[in-house]
């Protein structure tokens, strides 16, 4: 009885956690500056906010990036060196292109709706690659899974080892 509810308990947190990294993972508007097969990038490369809303561009490189708007001044940071954020609050609805001015081939954009409108989901999927090109939450979740199994085989052959 004891085995079970260990069991019960060790897959009830491992889903737990599952479901505490989703949102944390989905929530707030940011953009990462990131390196996959040695070329930078922004990523999501387009970002969805409401009219109000502040993206946050985070570098995530050993290279400093900047943020600039491809027309007009709506966006213009400086140099970003590694771990360097820019904030930008959006005051109006449409779509803001913009680019880095170190690395020109590393460009996004921002779709800024009515505040209150309901956001289509972002492809993140850039935006989470580590240097490895392997999306981090998959990092997690194996790792997470890795502990979970590990934990039940070590509580599950301990009786036959003492025995």
């Amino acid at each position: 009885m004891k085995r079970r509810t260990s069991l019960a308990i060790a897959v009830v947190g491992v889903l737990g956690l599952l479901v505490l990294a989703g949102p944390a993972s989905a929530a707030g508007r940011g953009v990462k500056m990131g390196e996959a097969d040695e070329r930078y990038f922004f990523g999501p490369q387009t970002q969805y906010a409401n009219v109000g809303d502040t993206v946050t561009w985070t570098n995530g490189t050993d290279a400093p990036h900047s943020v600039t708007s491809d027309s007009g001044t709506e966006l213009a940071s400086d140099s970003l060196p590694d771990g360097a954020t820019f904030d930008h609050t959006f005051t109006a609805e449409g779509t803001f292109t913009y680019h880095c001015t170190i690395h020109s081939y590393m460009t996004g954009k921002i779709v800024v709706l009515a505040a209150g409108a309901a956001l289509p989901a972002t492809d993140t999927a850039a935006a989470s690659r580590g240097r490895s090109g392997m999306p981090q939450d998959s990092l997690l979740i194996v790792l997470l899974a890795g502990l979970a199994v590990g934990g039940l085989a070590i509580r599950r052959f301990r009786p036959a080892l003492e025995a």
